[in-house]
This record gives C-alpha cells, structure tokens and sequence, in this order.
C-alpha cells in the first residue's frame, strides 16, 4: 500500500570491542573460558552480549554498556585466572560489575586471608549490621555468605581483641543428607 508506515521498531546497531591478551598464556586463557568456554557463555548470559574468541583475541558484540562491562570483566577475570576460575567466580564477578560503584566503603576484616570484605552491597551492609548490633539475623538462599561472612566477623573481632572467646554452635537436629539446610523455617 503506498503511504503505509512500517510498524518495526528500528534496532540500534550492535556495538563491537576487541580485547587481547598478550603475551598468550594457553593456562590461563583456558582459566579465563572455563571447561567449554562455560564461563564466556555466563558473561554472555549475564550481561546479554556475544563473546567470538579465537586465540588470545576476543570479539564483543552487543549494547554498548553491556559490551563495556564485559570488556572490563573480561580484563579482571583474566587477572585473576592464574588460580582458575569456578562459574560461582564468574557469577559473583558479574554481580560486582553491575553494581553502580559503591559511595561507601566497604568494611575490611581483619583475618589472616588479606583484603577479606563483602562483595556486593548486601554483603557489606550485612557486616555493618554484624559489626554494629549484639544480635544480627541473616536468611536468604544458600551460598550468599551469610555463615562465611559471620565467621569472618567473629574473627576479625577476636583479633581486635574486642571479645575474648568465640563459642561456634550448630543445632542438634538431624538434618538428613542435606546438611547446611535444617527443617522448618525462620518463624518456628
């Protein structure tokens, strides 16, 4: 029909950025991808952008934010593939790079592990509150750091010497084979 509109919205065209790693280091490079570039498939997932790898050169295509943030978490991942790096890494280092930066600092812990500090602003707030009342109560999904953080607490407070003794308890209850996990919920 002449003078018909079309009704599709016009899509921005994808942004493209190239980040190398050079020297090439097959060990880490293989760190930084995860078994069947399993940890590329998360960043991708997580910040909706596509990764094309070939070598030490990787090829991002997507928002320009989001290809922004995946160069930058590609950069710190790379860093920190010496050691090897776990999807629960990757996922948590997402985390962090969607997180606006934060205005407050973090609270440090002083432990024998250097630079131990919560990683997500509940984290942090989590050890304010630790640090800040006698009494905290935690409860969210498993693996958020809510008994590793409080442990962390504990000790840091022993080694400031602000209590003498740490008493550590766990309930008498069975629970079975999924130890971490007891029955009932928060109110009983």
């Amino acid at each position: 029909m002449p003078g018909a509109q079309s009704s599709e919205l016009s899509q921005p065209e994808p942004t493209r950025a190239e980040v190398s790693f050079t020297p090439v280091d097959n060990r880490r490079l293989a760190n930084l991808c995860g078994a069947l570039d399993e940890n590329l498939k998360q960043i991708e997932t997580g910040l909706d952008v596509s990764i094309a790898r070939r070598g030490e050169r990787f090829s991002i295509s997507g928002a320009q934010s989001n290809v922004d943030l995946a160069a930058a978490a590609l950069k710190k991942f790379y860093s920190q593939s010496l050691r090897g790096l776990s999807v629960e890494d990757v996922q948590l280092g997402l985390i962090e790079a969607r997180q606006p930066p934060a205005s407050v600092e973090a609270p440090a812990l002083m432990t024998r592990r250097p630079g131990l500090h919560g990683r997500t602003p509940r984290q942090n707030q989590y050890i304010r509150q630790i640090q800040e009342h006698d009494l905290t109560f935690a409860i969210g999904p498993a693996g958020t750091g809510k008994t590793y953080l409080a442990v962390a607490c504990a000790v840091d407070a022993l080694e400031r010497d602000l209590v003498k003794r740490m008493v550590l308890v766990r309930p008498a209850v069975e629970a079975g084979e999924r130890l971490g996990f007891l029955p009932g919920d928060f109110t009983q």
